[in-house]
């Protein structure tokens, strides 16, 4: 992955959710350390890109694993709701019904909890 645009690409092509390293997003964004202006710089260039991450909070070490989604998707209206608790995302969890929501959730579940 060479750029914003690729990185969005892969995202996009499996199904609005992947695994990067913070090393990855670090050269993408030519940066030499993961200072905090850094990761904002990347947080803030990853939203212009329409994409979200996980830990909402990225990672100061090269080696670890984010998770990148798109936003305004199906998984970015699950994440909002289950971090930021309100009755309309009440209403978006309490929507979520059948085998492929199930495993959706579990994927939910695997990243807010580790």
């Amino acid at each position: 992955m060479d750029s914003y645009e690729a990185l969005r690409t892969a995202v996009a092509n499996n199904d609005g959710l992947r695994k990067t390293t913070m090393d990855t997003l670090k050269k993408i964004q030519g940066a030499g350390r993961l200072g905090v202006h850094v990761r904002t710089e990347i947080s803030r260039a990853l939203e212009s890109h329409g994409l979200g991450h996980l830990p909402q909070e990225l990672p100061p070490n090269q080696e670890d694993v984010v998770r990148l989604y798109l936003l305004g998707s199906p998984v970015a209206d699950v994440i909002k709701a289950v971090l930021n608790p309100s009755d309309r995302g009440d209403e978006t969890l309490r929507s979520i019904g059948g085998s492929e929501a199930e495993d959706l959730l579990r994927q939910i579940r695997q990243l807010v909890c580790g």
